[in-house]
């Protein structure tokens, strides 16, 4: 019996290996439409039926069987799917079939549910865009907050006095103090230079990055930062007289009272500039006091402290007390060549000789009574440089003689 199984295989095995030769597609259509399941059956039948008697012959058989499957299954493995699906329902009765039905409404069921989840899925990926718009939206919403008042606000003192420049503005923080202690209003303040400086509709915040509301913003700015209390006249009238009553003591009381006059010699000044005012008696009517004896005072003073003090504060003072002058031409007429003199000779205990010395040869060329002012000139020299003294007496020999007033002087500077 097993000879004779061996011989109908092996001739079955020739068949369909010159079938497949021949014609490969007609024979694998009628294997899967004809005889599917039993062409499985019979090597199962026969794997069952000897397990024992020929387990050589059978290993051969079923390895041959497989190696044919195998083949087909390269060819048609759609086809061999369709195959195990029949054959799962021959073998299952009729309501094993109602059971195939469930389950593949059940696969529908599953596909429709992951439907309806990547429809889920895809709803929070338009919830995190919306969010995305949401957070673009804020963002531009931010930049268009950010107003021109804001932006202002940002900027420093420093930086509104450079765009005041770049406006045309001839202001400085002192100059615009100077305002406020007269008219402590800052849009009042703001709205005279915006006046004056003709700057209305002039610059355009967008084009430029700045335009006249900078000057409020500029003016406010200098108000917060510096003490700045409403003149009355009465609290300047008890500043000037303190100012005239003062006796000198020592540097330290000294450089304070310095800093008070300069503050109450700068409130006389603006008061003059804001009323126009080019005269000293005109200006001590309007405030009471005597301007001339306290600009006297107060170059005194300045002349005593600043020997100690910096040569910036020398220099800060020059431009200070010649404004001043400037503003009352009387004054000026009268204090020109002593204001001269008392700078130069600051800068000379300053070190700086060569401004020092052009200042002096300037006046020295510009006045005909020459005495003095060697006399000022050499006696500067003598804590300084006692040779250079000595020649810059020399000098004034040529130009005095003992008619004059300070001719025992230099002749002192010369003997010393």
């Amino acid at each position: 019996m097993p000879t004779k199984t061996t011989k109908k295989v092996t001739n079955k095995k020739v068949v369909d290996k010159k079938e497949e030769v021949k014609a490969v597609k007609p024979v694998e259509e009628k294997k899967v439409e004809t005889k599917p399941v039993a062409e499985k059956k019979a090597p199962a039948k026969k794997v069952e039926a000897k397990p024992a008697e020929e387990k050589k012959a059978p290993a051969k058989k079923v390895a041959a069987e497989k190696k044919a499957p195998a083949k087909k299954e390269e060819t048609k493995p759609a086809e061999e799917k369709k195959v195990t699906a029949k054959k799962a329902t021959a073998k299952k009765k009729a309501p094993a079939k109602k059971e195939e039905a469930k389950p593949a409404e059940e696969k529908k069921a599953t596909v429709e549910k992951k439907t309806p989840a990547k429809k889920a899925a895809a709803k929070p990926a338009t919830t995190k865009k919306a969010s995305t718009k949401k957070k673009t939206t804020t963002k531009k919403a931010t930049t268009k907050k950010m107003t021109k008042e804001e932006q202002y606000a940002r900027l420093s003192l420093d930086t509104c006095l450079d765009l005041a420049k770049a406006m045309s503005m001839d202001v400085t923080r002192d100059s615009i103090i100077q305002q406020l202690i007269l008219n402590p209003d800052v849009k009042s303040v703001s709205e005279n230079l915006v006046n004056k400086y003709q700057l209305t509709g002039k610059f355009n915040f967008e084009e430029d990055g700045y335009d006249e509301g900078l000057v409020e913003v500029l003016v406010s700015k200098v108000f917060e930062t510096a003490d700045i209390k409403p003149q009355k006249p009465e609290d300047l009238q008890a500043d000037v007289t303190h100012a005239l009553n003062y006796k000198y003591t020592d540097v330290v009381a000294d450089g304070e009272e310095y800093k008070d006059q300069f503050d109450t010699m700068r409130k006389v000044l603006m008061i003059a500039q804001h009323k126009d005012i080019h005269d000293s008696k005109k200006l001590e009517e309007e405030v009471g006091v005597d301007v001339e004896k306290f600009v006297e005072e107060f170059m005194d003073l300045a002349y005593s402290v600043l020997k100690t003090w910096k040569y910036e504060d020398v220099d800060y003072y020059e431009h200070f007390i010649y404004a001043v002058l400037s503003q009352l031409e009387d004054l000026h007429n009268k204090y020109s060549n002593r204001i001269m003199m008392d700078v130069a000779d600051l800068y000379i205990l300053h070190g700086d000789y060569g401004l020092g010395d052009a200042d002096y040869a300037y006046i020295l060329r510009e006045n005909q009574i020459k005495d003095y002012i060697y006399y000022r000139y050499a006696s500067i020299y003598e804590g300084v440089d006692k040779d250079k003294a000595k020649q810059i007496a020399n000098q004034a020999l040529q130009f005095v003689d003992d008619r004059f007033t300070y001719y025992p002087n230099i002749i002192a500077v010369l003997e010393g």
